[in-house]
């Protein structure tokens, strides 16, 4: 029995395949996940700078509503993700700014490292919660109030909005698992 040499470097930069091979999207999952992100960051400033009642956004939030209405069924978007990858992506982002007490390209660096490893041994791999890590060093935040709001609210919004929207449609189903 002859053994398949592994694919060069070069080689694998080709791709699997030429073309994905997934199919279009209908007209109506299109649009359900356009007016699901429509509504969510609606919502999240509604409520943060027209309504003042809470602080519920950041900017990572953008990427979180593609993933939660145009991608329901994905792993990184299921709510233990949402919540644990902004918590720690933002813990993290704290906990070097805190220490370093400087906003520098290599704290940056470690801030986003040491997130997205976290992330994965806790298997809450969320990528938007990347950007999460850098806030607190970009913008000096050392106060564990900031996890709590906007960063834990808003995520709670997520998944409330989330579950409620995304299950109005037959053929879809959120979340796929909670933990």
């Amino acid at each position: 029995m002859s053994e398949q040499a592994a694919p060069s470097y070069l080689e694998k930069l080709r791709g699997v395949k030429a073309l994905s091979g997934l199919p279009y999207p209908s007209w109506q999952e299109i649009l359900i996940s356009g007016v699901g992100g429509l509504i969510i960051i609606a919502l999240l400033q509604l409520v943060n700078t027209e309504w003042e009642l809470v602080k519920t956004f950041i900017v990572p939030f953008g990427a979180t509503a593609v993933l939660v209405f145009a991608a329901p069924a994905a792993p990184f978007s299921q709510p233990r993700n949402i919540v644990g990858g902004h918590l720690i992506a933002g813990l993290t982002g704290i906990v070097v700014y805190t220490i370093f007490k400087e906003s520098t390209w290599w704290t940056l660096a470690l801030a986003n490292g040491f997130a997205i490893a976290l992330m994965v041994a806790t298997k809450t791999v969320h990528p938007p919660a990347g950007a999460t890590a850098l806030l607190p060093v970009l913008n000096q935040i050392t106060g564990l109030e900031w996890l709590v709001e906007p960063v834990l609210v808003g995520c709670l919004f997520f998944v409330v909005v989330g579950v409620l929207l995304n299950n109005v449609w037959p053929k879809r189903r959120y979340p796929a698992f909670w933990l």
